[in-house]
């Protein structure tokens, strides 16, 4: 039996957006290009605004760029600005 949402402990109570968002935040990642970033967000209403941490720059993304793109990309992107 699957279930496509994900149940957290006790039955009929689910894992909510901002708790899986808080348990990333301040921890390092490593990209498959071996990049390490750090992640946190911010909510602005109903909208979340990703923050990428690279070699002590951040860069603000929408969800939506977020998700279209690769965290590698993203990445990239940054250090042609930089």
């Amino acid at each position: 039996m699957t279930n496509d949402m994900k149940q957290h402990n006790q039955i009929g109570k689910y894992t909510r957006k901002d708790e899986v968002l808080n348990a990333k935040v301040g921890k390092t990642f490593v990209t498959p290009e071996n990049k390490e970033y750090t992640f946190d967000y911010r909510k602005e209403g109903r909208r979340y605004i990703f923050i990428i941490g690279y070699n002590g720059y951040n860069m603000q993304v929408t969800e939506a760029v977020y998700n279209l793109h690769s965290i590698d990309v993203l990445i990239n992107a940054m250090q042609k600005e930089i």
